[in-house]
């Protein structure tokens, strides 16, 4: 990506804060470290024969853009993991799991820096089936979203840490799908 002398700046910061594989982050033996827990739903469902997934395109809280993900945010105090992800998932996009599959877990991984502490990010996501496809988006948070084959989806997601991830859900999907 070329950058003008004038958004250079600018254009470092959205980098070393945006959350994408490869890492290419400063870090310092001093740079203070915190650990980020999240949960979030794969909404999932059966359509003509093949699987789907709901994407949205979240605005991100650190810097000025935006990125395609799957609902997810953090937990309330004393929530379960699974209560957060449903949570998030009614939140974010107005639909309600129909039933959510405690195994497997898919897990992502990654971490950035902002103002300058090191976060170290877990992202715990279940897949749950959907039955009622309407959706109201939460416009704070979310720019856009929909249905996408597993194919469209893979292409959508804008990190690679996620990409990485969705090969594992659509290896699993591909099997349940069998069952």
């Amino acid at each position: 990506m070329k950058h003008s002398t004038a958004s250079w700046g600018r254009a470092l910061f959205s980098f070393v804060a945006r959350p994408f594989g490869p890492r290419h982050f400063c870090y310092t033996k001093e740079m203070q470290t915190k650990t980020d827990q999240s949960y979030g739903v794969l909404p999932i469902r059966w359509m003509e024969g093949e699987w789907q997934i709901f994407l949205i395109h979240q605005f991100s809280k650190i810097g000025n853009n935006s990125y395609w993900i799957f609902p997810k945010g953090h937990p309330e105090p004393n929530e379960t993991p699974a209560e957060t992800a449903k949570r998030e998932l009614l939140e974010e996009t107005g639909m309600s799991v129909s039933k959510l599959l405690n195994e497997p877990v898919f897990t992502l991984q990654y971490n950035f820096v902002f103002d300058g502490v090191r976060i170290d990010k877990r992202v715990d996501f279940f897949l749950g089936i959907i039955t009622d496809f309407e959706f109201k988006l939460q416009v704070e948070e979310v720019k856009e979203a929909g249905w996408y084959s597993l194919e469209e989806a893979g292409e959508r997601l804008d990190y690679q840490d996620t990409k990485t991830m969705f090969v594992e859900v659509k290896a699993f999907l591909r099997d349940f799908a069998d069952q």
